[in-house]
């Protein structure tokens, strides 16, 4: 190669200069004093300018606007943020970087110009997202303690409620069975008649009361159990003994149809009879006289959410009332919620919610299903073992 070859090289000329600037993805701009002195087809293009010629000789106070940076032609050698006002009116916020060691004289700058505008665009954009993150988090963290203040008034009320009622029931109570016992002297039977109705009505509002006080139990760690690996069919008999009477006076059949392949499984006794005295009382609040109640119970597998296959007891309770319509199924198991055979009879709608509480502290589910004649059918599962490990958990009874 010839030493004239190597100079070109090492020393390329104006229209190689040119040619670079105008492959740049961001606009070169040359000033000569106050005025372009010439401008790539980049920054024409970023000006709105047909062709960079038609910007030789502009003056450089009319394509920018000073923004508080300053502009490109002052003699500031820093970084220049500005707006660069386009030929349709519309202005670009852009970026002048001085050209270090191109100063072919004092009156001559050179400048490299990043349109930014999508950029600071975006930058405002994500400020004002950012604000309204900000105050919408402060205001969820408002409701939240509002939350909490009115759910601890709440359950503090519901806890003096319960508790001041409970003792004159227990002493109503208690004088009924004193007076039916006649112990203090004969009845006639219209007097038998009142003292039954109000022993009735006791009994009533003790269960209305016990579920009360169970909505106010608070606990960190949820529902506590006391497990045990035991019969079913027990658990049941006793809890319809229990309520023999209820039935009896609301002149209602009650069915038992425990299958034979139903034994052992997985519960807390107290917290399963609760489960079913709410059930089988809801089946009798909302039945004619003359109807009939069933709780039938089977072994079948049931599939989790996660696909798992876990042996379970089935309970189902089926009653003849008027029924809960397809669309609130399950907002009866929300707390204060009465719909359908719920609406209408009285309480605060937290029988259901408080089953479905201790049935998934069970690990098992709740659900609610319409009967092809008349009524609904109330059904939960409790697990019959340890799905981990297919053996029984807790003792034996």
């Amino acid at each position: 190669m010839s030493e004239a070859a190597v100079h070109q090289i090492r020393e390329p000329g104006e229209g190689l200069l040119r040619a670079f600037a105008n492959a740049m993805s961001d606009g070169v701009l040359i000033a000569s004093a106050a005025n372009v002195y010439w401008a790539s087809e980049r920054f024409a293009e970023m000006a709105g300018f047909e062709s960079s010629a038609d910007l030789v000789e502009s003056p450089l106070g009319g394509l920018f606007a000073d923004t508080g940076d300053g502009l490109p032609a002052s003699t500031t050698r820093a970084v220049v943020e500005c707006e660069l006002k386009r030929v349709d009116g519309s202005v670009r916020t852009v970026v002048c970087r001085f050209a270090e060691g191109f100063a072919p004289n004092d009156r001559t700058t050179a400048w490299v110009i990043q349109d930014v505008t999508h950029l600071r665009t975006l930058e405002r954009e994500l400020l004002r997202l950012g604000q309204e993150i900000h105050a919408a988090n402060r205001e969820m963290a408002g409701l939240r303690e509002r939350l909490r203040r009115e759910s601890d008034e709440r359950e503090e009320l519901l806890t003096v409620v319960s508790h001041e009622l409970r003792t004159p029931v227990t002493i109503i109570s208690g004088y009924n069975r004193l007076l039916l016992a006649e112990k203090i002297g004969p009845l006639n039977d219209e007097q038998r008649g009142f003292l039954v109705e109000g022993s009735k009505a006791c009994r009533r509002l003790d269960l209305f009361i016990g579920n009360l006080m169970e909505a106010s139990r608070q606990s960190a760690d949820g529902e506590v159990l006391e497990i045990i690996h035991a019969r079913v069919a027990p658990v049941v008999e006793d809890v319809v003994g229990l309520l023999r009477p209820l039935f009896d006076d609301a002149k209602l059949e009650i069915r038992v149809d425990i299958a034979d392949d139903v034994d052992r499984a997985r519960f807390d006794r107290t917290r399963l009879e609760q489960i079913l005295i709410n059930l089988l009382g809801n089946a009798i609040k909302f039945s004619a006289p003359g109807a009939a109640i069933e709780i039938a119970a089977r072994a079948t597998p049931r599939t989790r959410k996660d696909g798992v296959e876990r042996p379970c007891v089935e309970f189902r309770i089926s009653d003849e009332g008027p029924g809960v319509a397809p669309a609130y199924r399950q907002r009866i198991f929300e707390p204060y919620v009465q719909v359908g055979e719920e609406s209408g009879g009285g309480g605060l709608g937290l029988g259901l919610a408080i089953c479905k509480r201790l049935v998934e502290a069970h690990g098992g589910e709740i659900w609610a299903e319409g009967r092809s004649e008349s009524g609904s059918s109330f059904v939960f599962t409790i697990p019959v073992a340890d799905p981990r490990t297919g053996t029984p958990e807790g003792g034996s009874s």
